[in-house]
């Protein structure tokens, strides 16, 4: 199994090419695998095998190595909720609008790759080594803009606890920022782009 550098426990990797390279070794370790056989486009699913199982512990791993909190439920099903599931799926066909929203919200997917007659299943075989990437990336900047709520200090690691940060001026404990709700920010910036009302909320 493929160690993970000591180094790489450090948060805040900010440029796109190391945190593109952490996630490959984070993949690479997670299922056992040579990260020279891994690149960006490697598919997870189809690809590198990867199951639902495994998934779970890319993300937790992911999470581990960047101190970050990844979203748990995927685009389409954030989409459904926020812009009605008739908006985005029909008869469980991934519809034209929720294709075009797809090619929005993952753009280093090749677009032959979302296709007429998808369904709700395919969406994970879509998801790629870069796409990790993509949300991590998105994670480490709501991360890197947080302050203390109490007395504006900077947020910095946390020693004791690597899910949350603290206030480096008072000590207050700060929650990272949910990559469930940044996931929902996304879908609504591009929604606005595409004209989409917002029929409700996610849970």
């Amino acid at each position: 199994m493929t160690a993970l550098p000591a180094s790489f426990s450090t948060p805040f990797a900010h440029s796109v090419p190391d945190v593109e390279q952490r996630v490959l070794l984070v993949v690479a370790r997670s299922l056992d695998r040579d990260p020279a056989t891994i690149d960006l486009n490697s598919r997870l699913f189809v690809d590198l095998d990867a199951e639902s199982l495994d998934m779970l512990d890319i993300a937790y791993s992911l999470e581990r190595t960047f101190c970050i909190r990844m979203p748990r439920v995927n685009l389409l099903q954030r989409a459904s909720d926020l812009f009605s599931e008739q908006a985005i799926l029909k008869d469980g066909i991934v519809t034209e609008t929720g294709m075009d929203l797809m090619r929005r919200s993952m753009p280093e997917i090749p677009e032959n790759w979302i296709k007429p007659g998808m369904r709700v299943y395919d969406f994970r075989l879509l998801i790629t080594v870069e796409s990790l990437a993509r949300v991590v990336h998105r994670c480490l900047e709501a991360v890197a803009r947080l302050c203390c709520s109490q007395c504006g200090g900077a947020a910095v690691p946390n020693s004791e606890f690597s899910m949350a940060m603290i206030c480096a001026d008072c000590g207050h404990t700060i929650e990272l920022p949910s990559g469930e709700h940044l996931l929902v920010d996304d879908l609504r910036r591009v929604g606005e782009e595409m004209h989409l009302p917002i029929v409700g909320e996610p849970a």
